[in-house]
C-alpha cells in the first residue's frame, strides 16, 4: 500500500536504515530468545491454556538512551516531520488513547516496536528488508493517523454455555454473548475475575468450558491525546445497567445459576499501540452451582432473551414493587446450592407474584390465593404444557414442603406432584419444576406490566 504521507515515510525509512547500519557495525548479529509471558495464556485444548511464549529479538541496551538516538541526523529529521504535522505532533511523545486509559507514546518506542523489530525479525540480521519495512510502515502510519480506538467492555459469564447455533448472535443495545478471546481470558485470569479449575503446572492452567463465554459490548471512541484530559469525557457507558438486565433475563429464560465474573474494560488489541492491560472493577466473584449451569441452546430461547431484556427496560416495570421483589427472590433462588434454600426463596417469589392478584376473594387463605393467581395466569400456557390440576397440586406440594423445612412439620412430608402429573419424593425435581413455573410466570407478568393492562396491584 503506498504511503499517504511521503515525508513521514521517507524519514522513517532513512532512520531505520541508519540504525540497522550502526547496529551491524557494532554487533555481529541480532540476539533472539524464547520469551514466556505469564500474563498471557493461549488455548491449547478446550479447557487447557498454556503460557504465551514466542521467540523475540532482544533489543540492544542502546535503545534505552535518548542521547544515542539523538546522534542520528535522521532521527531529528523524523521528529521535525512529526512536529510540522498538525495531527502527528498530537500523537507522539504524549498521552494517547481513550479518556479513561491513556498510554504515553514515545517516538523511540514506536520506531523500535513497530518499525525496527518487524524488519530485524524478518531478515534475522541487521539488514534492511524492503518488503518487511513497507508492511510495518503501513501499519504504523495507519495507527498514527487513526481517528478512533475500539473499546471492549466484557464480563465473563460463569456457569454458562451455549450452542454453536446461537454463538456470536447480536443482542439488543449492541451486546453480544460470545466466547472470550485468549487475550480476554488472560486479562480476566490476571485480576482473578474468573475461577481457575487448576494450575496444572507453572506453564499451564485448566479453565472450565462453563467459564469461557462473556457478555461483550464493543464501541468506537475518538482518539484522545495530550496531557490536559477529562477522564469522564466520552467514556460513559450503559454497560453496567445492561449487565444487570441481561443477568435477570438469562435467569428467567434459561434458568440455571449463571453468575458474573469481574467486569473488564480494554482497548482492542488489534488497535495500533493499544494499552497492554485491561482495567477491572474488583467486584466479588460469586461461583455458580456446578451441577446447574445456564444453557442457551436454540433460537427460541434467544428470541425470548431478546424479549425479556427489552421488557426489563420498560419504565412501567421499574415502578412495580411486587414484580421487582419477585425477580430479586427468583434470582436469589437460582444461585442457592441447597434445594431447601431455593424452595424458600421460590415461595416468597410466588407470594410476591400471585397473592395480590386483582379480583381474588380476600377470604381465601394464602395457598388458595397462590393457586388461583397461578391458574389465572398460566392456564393453557403452551410453554409449560401443564394441566391446571397439576399446576395447582405442584404449588400446594411446594408449600407443604416449605412448611416442613420452615417449621419442622414432618407429618406433612410425602410424595409431590410435578408439572407432568408424575409423583416424586425428590426435592430437587420438585424445586426444579416450581422454579420453571415461576420463571414463566415472571416472563408473563413482565409482558402484562410493560403492556400496562393493569391486572396487578402493588
Amino acid at each position: 500500500m503506498p504511503a499517504t504521507h511521503e515525508p513521514l515515510h521517507r524519514a522513517a525509512e532513512d532512520l531505520v536504515m541508519a540504525v540497522l547500519t550502526k547496529l551491524a557495525e557494532t554487533t555481529p548479529a541480532p540476539q533472539f530468545g524464547l520469551q514466556q509471558d505469564y500474563r498471557r495464556w493461549r488455548r491449547c485444548q478446550q479447557e487447557i491454556f498454556l503460557v504465551e511464549e514466542r521467540e523475540q529479538w532482544r533489543w540492544p541496551n542502546e535503545f534505552s538512551s535518548r542521547e544515542w538516538w539523538h546522534r542520528f541526523p535522521a532521527y531529528k529529521v523524523l521528529r521535525d516531520v512529526i512536529q510540522d504535522h498538525e495531527v502527528l505532533r498530537s500523537r507522539v511523545d504524549t498521552l494517547v488513547g481513550y479518556p479513561s486509559s491513556l498510554l504515553h507514546r514515545r517516538l523511540e518506542d514506536v520506531v523500535v516496536r513497530y518499525l525496527l523489530t518487524p524488519v530485524v525479525e524478518a531478515a534475522r540480521a541487521y539488514r534492511f528488508d524492503d518488503d518487511a519495512f513497507e508492511a510495518a510502515y503501513a501499519t504504523a502510519e495507519a495507527g498514527l493517523f487513526a481517528r478512533t480506538v475500539r473499546l471492549v467492555e466484557y464480563v465473563p459469564l460463569l456457569g454458562f454455555d451455549m450452542s454453536q447455533a446461537v454463538s456470536d448472535t447480536p443482542l439488543p443495545d449492541g451486546l453480544t454473548i460470545r466466547p472470550m478471546t485468549d487475550v480476554e481470558v488472560s486479562e480476566a485470569v490476571r485480576v482473578m475475575g474468573i475461577p481457575i479449575a487448576m494450575l496444572s503446572s507453572t506453564n499451564s492452567l485448566n479453565l472450565s468450558r462453563l467459564h469461557q463465554n462473556a457478555l461483550v459490548l464493543e464501541r468506537d471512541l475518538p482518539v484522545h491525546s495530550g496531557y490536559n484530559q477529562h477522564p469522564e469525557a466520552g467514556a460513559t457507558s450503559s454497560f453496567d445497567a445492561a449487565i444487570d438486565r441481561m443477568f435477570i433475563a438469562l435467569r428467567i429464560v434459561c434458568g440455571g445459576s449463571v453468575t458474573y465474573g469481574r467486569p473488564m474494560r480494554m482497548q482492542s488489541r488489534e488497535d495500533f499501540d493499544a494499552q497492554p492491560h485491561a482495567s477491572s472493577l474488583l467486584t466479588e466473584v460469586h461461583h455458580p452451582v456446578e451441577d446447574r449451569p445456564t444453557l442457551l441452546v436454540d433460537a427460541v430461547a434467544l428470541e425470548s432473551l431478546h424479549e425479556v431484556y427489552d421488557l426489563l427496560g420498560k419504565p412501567g416495570v421499574q415502578g412495580k414493587r411486587f414484580l421487582l421483589n419477585a425477580l430479586r427472590r427468583l434470582i436469589m433462588a437460582g444461585g442457592r446450592g441447597l434445594p431447601e434454600d431455593r424452595l424458600i426463596d421460590l415461595c416468597i417469589t410466588a407470594e410476591s407474584l400471585f397473592i395480590q392478584h386483582r379480583g381474588l376473594s380476600r377470604s381465601r387463605d394464602k395457598r388458595e390465593h397462590l393457586v388461583a393467581g397461578a391458574k389465572a395466569l398460566l392456564s393453557g400456557d403452551p410453554y409449560l404444557g401443564a394441566e391446571d390440576q397439576h399446576v395447582e397440586q405442584l404449588i400446594k406440594d411446594a408449600y407443604r414442603r416449605r412448611n416442613v423445612e420452615m417449621h419442622g412439620d414432618v407429618a406433612q412430608a410425602g410424595p409431590s406432584c410435578l408439572l407432568d402429573g408424575t409423583a416424586t419424593s425428590d426435592l430437587h425435581a420438585l424445586v426444579g419444576d416450581f422454579e420453571r413455573l415461576l420463571r414463566r410466570a415472571a416472563h408473563l407478568f413482565l409482558i402484562q406490566t410493560a403492556g400496562g393492562d393493569g391486572s396487578q396491584t402493588v
